[in-house]
């Protein structure tokens, strides 16, 4: 897909479930005024509805707008737009690359920089193993570790 075809899919998706900019930053499940304009209508008048969105953030709702099939918040669904498609069109349309280039050459500087490194040699370590086979944690024969001194009594 091209960045003019996601932009235009989320459009269509955004139209078909009838999303407001109020959808978009409301709380779920709070009232959304579908024509804030009207300041002559009471408001309970106006046919106030919940929010469209099931979730807080923005990543989740654009879940719930590009998953294919129901979406459900408790599982990754599978969207109807592959992601190096979406971090395209993120990149070209929504980040200042200018900005973002730097983080991503000291990201690369980090990582080369560590590759870099002479191999360390490792610390000796204390064994932690245990064998207990060789640790009487339980008495075999009751008769001979009692005390005779406790068994006469």
């Amino acid at each position: 897909m091209t960045d003019d075809q996601i932009e235009k899919l989320v459009w269509r998706e955004l139209r078909k479930r009838k999303v407001l900019y109020y959808d978009m930053i409301g709380m779920p499940h709070c009232g959304v005024d579908p024509n804030p304009e009207d300041k002559i209508t009471p408001p309970c008048e106006k046919g106030i509805r919940s929010n469209r969105f099931q979730s807080y953030m923005g990543c989740d709702r654009m879940k719930e707008l590009l998953s294919v099939g129901k979406y459900d918040e408790w599982h990754d669904p599978p969207l109807k737009v592959p992601f190096q498609e979406l971090f395209r069109f993120w990149w070209n349309r929504c980040v200042s690359q200018e900005k973002v280039a730097d983080e991503i050459l000291e990201d690369i500087y980090d990582y080369f920089t560590a590759r870099m490194l002479p191999p360390q040699q490792e610390e000796p370590q204390m064994d932690l193993t245990i064998d207990f086979h060789q640790m009487p944690l339980f008495i075999e024969n009751t008769e001979t570790s009692i005390p005779a001194a406790t068994r006469a009594a």
